[in-house]
């Protein structure tokens, strides 16, 4: 009888945890029978998904800045935020600023591990990136011209992992989903670095203005959207469409087909910068003569005109290709005869327009905050980043207005964490020894099974094929796929080796068992209650219910959640299997059953817990 009452505790408090984590995402269990309903046969509709269910628990202050402003609460983050003053206040204000000045924190352990990985492509400059990869044609060639951006995406992995600049990685994730580049085109792929290392990450809390031309003027840009080949003979309006809906002013700003946009009353103005009358909405006549003023903007040795031009790779402009004729672009008038000035205005009326601020404002209070933002913060920050859009730190003001906001200290759930986020959380909060590398041999590594694990989720770095960038709301990844193949993820990077991922003989990624030990040095203190509870406070930062006794429960078994448990006798059949031992005998003792490898899956039911995916 006490094996029963024991199981159906356990099966009960795992329904309630499987409760909250779909509550997590959004979706209701009141109906049981929702979750077994067809499409289209009378199920959950968005207006009944609640904003924050309440079976998710608000943690702390330091816990719920640090998880938004990171890519992940870690234990030893939260004990040098602790250092920083007398209040979480101050503590905030005092880790912001030094965020926001990314220079001055040293990052000798993350530029170690990035030097360990033996990356050769990542410090070429545009020109050597084209002659010794882009230049590579045959298919035996494919693993050295795709080598750029195989080792950028394992370099902002480490970043993303062990950098101290923290909020400097968040940022240049953010500008990499606004400025969206597919890694692996084929023309793009092989100057990646280039695009990653001089127009994204010297910007992240720079000038939007400088950030805007250095991204348009990189070549996997001008690959992705096709400015390269966009010419007064044969005008190309990609690049220039998604300048104004993706990059500036957003499809929000969107009037749509007018015949007489400048006449038309409907479509009110603005006084700019510089005294001149502009449109506060575009339509398609002002792309399509966008399209026209950045006719000649190219990459050297790209197109037969300019096959035979030096510094291949690189930015360049032609004026014979160029449109000189007269132009007119949200109510302004091109003169003939602009050449390459007339693109440095367009980016200047755009760069200053306040559709762009409250656009890209927009944006950025929806990443750090959570989805539904008040209108009258990013008005307020908005006006702000608008009046500053000619300062050297206009982004670092926006990033840091945001971050002290009110809104902004008091919001929790509001998001849920993107499939790549909440691994490299994971891998942050267990204090993984992971350095992602290319590899071109038939051993499966690890980072070949994290990133392909990554890419079924639906969030492999740089891999979003359209321009527009990974969706970046809630209901976009709580689909059942996105949320199954998440929750495959987390708990098999507890089981992945180095080396070899599926190797036995390997150390793991994360040395959960090391780590346990390491924590609990006298053997008594080994219990179900102390071990879950330590590894909650590791991964979360407090200890909610009913994840917490979700853990302790599955940990425990039979046994009391204050009894000791082995975590050192290990089956050493073959080797050392890091499992434990076989004890299903006598009956009614499974807490001595594989208690290594159920130490694992303890963790990554930790990992699995609406708490650890919610931000």
């Amino acid at each position: 009888m006490a094996a029963a009452t024991a199981n159906a505790a356990f099966v009960s408090s795992r329904r309630r945890l499987f409760t909250a984590i779909f509550s997590s995402a959004g979706a209701t269990t009141d109906d049981t029978g929702a979750a077994l309903r067809r499409p289209g046969r009378n199920g959950l509709i968005d207006d009944e998904i609640p904003t924050v269910p309440d079976l998710t628990t608000f943690p702390p202050p330091a816990v719920r800045w640090l998880s938004r402003g990171t890519f992940g609460f870690t234990t030893p983050d939260h004990a040098a935020f602790l250092a920083l003053g007398a209040t979480d206040d101050a503590r905030w204000l005092a880790w912001v600023n030094r965020q926001l000045d990314p220079s001055s924190i040293g990052d000798s352990a993350c530029d170690s591990r990035i030097a360990s990985a033996g990356f050769t492509t990542l410090g070429k400059t545009p020109n050597e990136l084209w002659t010794e990869h882009h230049a590579l044609t045959a298919s035996n060639q494919y693993y050295q011209r795709m080598l750029p951006i195989a080792e950028s995406e394992c370099a902002t992995l480490i970043r993303q992992i062990y950098s101290a600049r923290q909020l400097n990685e968040v940022m240049a994730d953010f500008w990499h989903d606004h400025f969206s580049v597919f890694g692996w085109d084929y023309d793009g792929g092989p100057m990646f670095p280039a695009f990653d290392r001089d127009a994204i990450r010297p910007n992240v809390f720079g000038n939007f203005r400088t950030l805007l031309q250095a991204v348009g003027e990189s070549a996997s840009m001008m690959y992705m959207l096709d400015l390269y080949s966009n010419t007064r003979d044969g005008p190309n309006e990609n690049y220039a469409r998604e300048l104004h809906e993706l990059h500036t002013l957003g499809a929000e700003n969107y009037a749509g087909i007018v015949d007489d946009p400048d006449d038309d009353p409907s479509l009110p103005t603005f006084i700019a910068w510089d005294g001149k009358i502009e449109r506060l909405q575009y339509v398609d006549d002002d792309v399509y003569e966008a399209a026209r003023v950045l006719t000649g903007w190219t990459i050297s040795q790209s197109t037969y005109e300019t096959r035979n031009d030096p510094n291949g790779g690189t930015f360049e402009y032609v004026n014979a290709l160029h449109d000189a004729g007269v132009k007119r672009v949200l109510h302004r008038n091109f003169s003939a005869g602009g050449a390459q000035s007339d693109g440095i205005t367009l980016f200047n009326m755009l760069a200053q327009h306040p559709g762009t601020a409250n656009f890209v404002i927009g944006k950025l209070c929806r990443r750090l905050i959570g989805d539904s933002v008040s209108a009258s913060l990013v008005q307020t920050v908005a006006s702000t980043f608008q009046a500053n859009w000619q300062a050297p730190d206009q982004i670092e003001t926006a990033v840091r207005e945001i971050l002290l906001s009110d809104e902004f200290k008091t919001t929790w759930g509001k998001k849920m964490k993107r499939p790549s986020t909440a691994a490299v959380g994971a891998l942050r909060a267990t204090l993984a020894d992971f350095t992602p590398m290319p590899d071109n041999t038939a051993i499966y590594t690890p980072t070949e099974e994290f990133l392909g694990r990554l890419q079924a989720a639906g969030q492999r770095l740089f891999y979003w094929p359209a321009p527009n960038g990974y969706p970046d709301t809630q209901i976009a990844w709580s689909s059942t796929g996105a949320m199954g193949m998440t929750m495959r993820l987390l708990p098999r990077l507890l089981e992945m080796h180095q080396t070899e991922s599926y190797n036995n003989a390997y150390p793991f990624l994360i040395d959960v068992q090391g780590q346990t030990l390491a924590a609990f040095a006298d053997p008594a203190t080994r219990t179900a209650s102390n071990i879950v509870g330590y590894w909650c406070d590791r991964i979360i930062g407090h200890r909610p219910e009913p994840t917490h006794g979700v853990a302790v429960d599955f940990l425990r078994q039979e046994a009391a959640a204050t009894a000791p448990l082995d975590l050192v006798t290990d089956n050493t059949d073959g080797g050392a299997q890091h499992t434990g031992v076989w004890h299903l005998n006598p009956a009614n003792t499974l807490s001595k059953h594989y208690t290594i490898a159920r130490l694992r899956v303890t963790i990554g039911l930790i990992l699995c817990s609406p708490e650890f995916l919610r931000r």
